[in-house]
């Protein structure tokens, strides 16, 4: 059994552990394993859910071992032109694709996005070629909006990719 959670700093060390963990199982990530330490090194998770405005990140843990095997996070600019709108990200551990996992975070965050947000709607880019995110994104109502030439660039070579949306007005 699996519990989301709203990302607390006390879940700042098994997250740097999960992020590691994940950047080796995939490419769909927008970071390579390398830049971990940079990027998502202890002091920067910790500022993670600072601006509940802005920003908000919410973990998936395993019952039985509280250890993190879900990440999403939606944002937005706060800026008046852009407040509107947001963006989703979200990854899973390889581990426990398949548990309805990858579902229930996106509706946390399409929850954060509607009901505390207000929110006209909410993008995300996915690779073209990652057919299991692209038909969960659709189960959810996200529809292909553009397609981006290159979406990542990993080992060298550019991968293209999708901008979906999620029309969110009532």
């Amino acid at each position: 059994m699996v519990k989301i959670t709203l990302f607390e700093k006390s879940d700042s060390e098994e997250l740097v552990k999960y992020i590691n963990k994940v950047s080796l199982q995939t490419n769909n990530l927008g970071l390579d394993h390398q830049e971990i330490p940079s990027i998502f090194n202890l002091e920067k998770i910790n500022l993670l859910n600072d601006n509940l405005e802005a920003s908000v990140s919410f973990v998936a843990k395993d019952d039985k071992s509280t250890k993190i095997v879900g990440l999403a996070q939606v944002s937005r600019k706060l800026r008046i032109r852009y407040r509107n709108q947001a963006e989703l990200a979200i990854s899973v551990d390889k581990k426990y694709w398949n548990q309805h996992i990858g579902s229930k975070l996106i509706e946390t965050c399409l929850d954060q996005a509607t009901n505390k947000w207000q929110i006209d709607g909410i993008y995300l880019k996915v690779l073209s070629d990652n057919s299991r995110a692209i038909n969960l994104y659709q189960k959810y109502g996200f529809k292909t909006v553009g397609n981006l030439p290159i979406l990542l660039t990993i080992d060298g070579h550019n991968k293209p990719g999708k901008l979906m949306f999620k029309n969110l007005q009532k």
